[in-house]
């Protein structure tokens, strides 16, 4: 019996044992989670960084071209020089080489400065006194061009006057000594007047019709100053009074104008007046006054151009 209860013992001990499956833990899963959403979060700031990158670098290469198509064109600077509002400097600067640097004032005569190719070119400009315009063109060695004007006004010593008789009156007075002043009309040639005073008190001959003068005054120590004025020349009118030799019956008067006749008014004797407004054309007139036997034939000739300027004139002959 004993025996028995030990063998049935011993085949129940010998069933075979069943494998133990492992337990799925949860915080394993968790973590795996973790560690798939940290690689995609890596993922996508590195793909930021990208996108950041090649933006900033397009921005940067567009910036670079922007900058080179502003320096293709010569780039032309104008400033007040300090303590000197007389004076402006004038800077032109170039990527590629300035050929030349061409400056006016007004329609002036041109001032031409060579670029030598250089990346740089400078230059110091006399203002003239009154209101006026400076023009200035800079052209590099590709011919690329770039203009600039700038409106200048600035007050003057120098005074011009129109003058009864059709001349122009140039005064000045300066602190120190005058060495001498030049002048010209429009773009013609530099007339000089020497001084060695302080003032100035000049007459010029004027030119009928619009023109600009230009007046430099220099003095001891080589300073300059400069007027530019458009001036309307005055013509004047001029009287010829002959009588009609050998006959000597008549007053023979002739009339010009560099412009244009507008009316001759005659007195003879005071109380015989004729004018001749409607007959007149053109720049000269020629006509006749008989004479008064018994008479001091007291003529006076006044003349009246388009200008409204006048001219007068007085003879007498007994006859």
């Amino acid at each position: 019996m004993n025996q028995i209860l030990a063998t049935n013992s011993q085949k129940m001990n010998n069933k075979p044992k069943k494998e133990k499956q492992p337990k799925m833990s949860r915080t394993s899963g968790t973590t795996d989670v973790a560690k798939v959403a940290k690689i995609f979060a890596i993922i996508l700031l590195l793909f930021g960084i990208c996108v950041i990158g090649t933006g900033s670098y397009a921005i940067y290469q567009s910036g670079q071209l922007g900058n080179e198509v502003t320096m293709v064109n010569p780039v032309i600077s104008l400033e007040e020089v300090p303590e000197d509002e007389t004076t402006l400097l004038l800077t032109v600067t170039s990527n590629i080489g300035i050929d030349h640097v061409v400056y006016q004032w007004n329609d002036e005569k041109q001032t031409t400065l060579s670029g030598n190719s250089s990346a740089y070119v400078e230059q110091k400009i006399q203002i003239p006194a009154g209101s006026n315009i400076l023009k200035i063109t800079a052209t590099d060695i590709q011919n690329n061009e770039s203009t600039y004007s700038k409106k200048c006004e600035l007050e003057s010593n120098i005074i011009l006057e129109a003058t009864n008789t059709g001349k122009i009156k140039i005064s000045y007075e300066g602190d120190k000594e005058i060495a001498y002043m030049t002048y010209r009309w429009d773009d013609g040639e530099e007339e000089t007047i020497d001084i060695d005073a302080n003032t100035i008190n000049e007459e010029i001959e004027t030119l009928s019709g619009r023109h600009t003068l230009t007046v430099v005054v220099v003095d001891a120590e080589n300073h300059t100053e400069t007027k530019v004025q458009e001036t309307n020349g005055v013509s004047i009118p001029k009287i010829d009074i002959q009588s009609n030799r050998p006959e000597n019956t008549a007053y023979i008067i002739t009339v010009t104008d560099d412009i244009e006749l507008k009316e001759v008014v005659v007195t003879l004797n005071d109380d015989d007046t004729k004018r001749y407004g409607q007959k007149l054309s053109g720049k000269e007139y020629t006509f006749q006054i008989p004479l008064q036997n018994g008479s001091d034939n007291k003529l006076k000739v006044e003349v009246t151009n388009s200008d409204n300027q006048k001219a007068e004139r007085k003879v007498k002959f007994t006859k």
